[in-house]
């Protein structure tokens, strides 16, 4: 071969092999310049997105295992006082956020964790709170006979609160800010409703602020 040719070969070797690192170098890049192995590949793919649990199904959980530790603790004749007795119910009214979803759903966890059963959740949010307006202006109309025009006169709204069964609460919405306050017309209220159930089995009566706040409960 001449010499011409030979450099003419020779260009086109280098040439060759330039192009050949250079597409080496990019495959062997991704995006941020940094090689990914497969596993690292899968885990960044997206997957099926988890459905947070819904709100009453959660309340129910919170209720059963309340209800199992009740249980674990007293034993199963306790079931009566908590289920036939309203103690569920009762309980339900203290445990703050685990029932914000729905309370009906926390008592029904509470009796069945109390009465030794497998978990069986609801399919549906099981509370139901209505506005009673007769209630409360049977109440109001008791009071003023009774001397406690002034304190019914806090009352802005009455509702009732089914939960589980016959079971269900009352609360009154008020404007007052001082518990001991609200504690004075909780008593004042039991005193009115004296064992006036109506249908169901009324089991507390829950003082709100204005703010929505429970700063008093009584056992009815």
């Amino acid at each position: 071969m001449s010499r011409e040719g030979k450099r003419h070969g020779w260009r086109y070797a280098t040439a060759a092999a330039g192009v050949a690192a250079g597409m080496l170098a990019v495959s062997a890049c991704g995006a941020d310049r940094a090689p990914q192995s497969a596993e690292t590949h899968a885990s960044n793919s997206p997957g099926p997105r988890t459905e947070p649990e819904p709100d009453f199904k959660s309340a129910y959980t919170a209720g059963y295992d309340e209800g199992r530790r009740v249980y674990d603790e007293k034993g199963k004749g306790v079931a009566v006082r908590e289920v036939v007795h309203g103690g569920c119910a009762r309980r339900a009214l203290n445990a703050d956020a685990h029932v914000d979803g729905d309370r009906g759903s926390w008592v029904k966890g509470c009796h069945d964790g109390v009465s030794g059963d497998p978990k069986n959740p609801p399919t549906h949010p099981m509370s139901d709170k209505r506005a009673n307006p007769v209630l409360l202006r049977d109440f109001r109309s008791w009071a003023r006979t009774e001397g406690h025009g002034a304190l019914a006169r806090h009352a802005n709204q009455l509702f009732t609160v089914t939960l589980v069964g016959p079971d269900y609460d009352v609360e009154v919405k008020t404007d007052y800010t001082s518990r001991s306050q609200a504690k004075n017309f909780a008593s004042t209220f039991v005193a009115w409703w004296d064992g006036d159930d109506g249908h169901g089995v009324a089991r507390s009566v829950a003082v709100l602020d204005a703010h929505n706040r429970y700063i008093a409960i009584q056992s009815l």
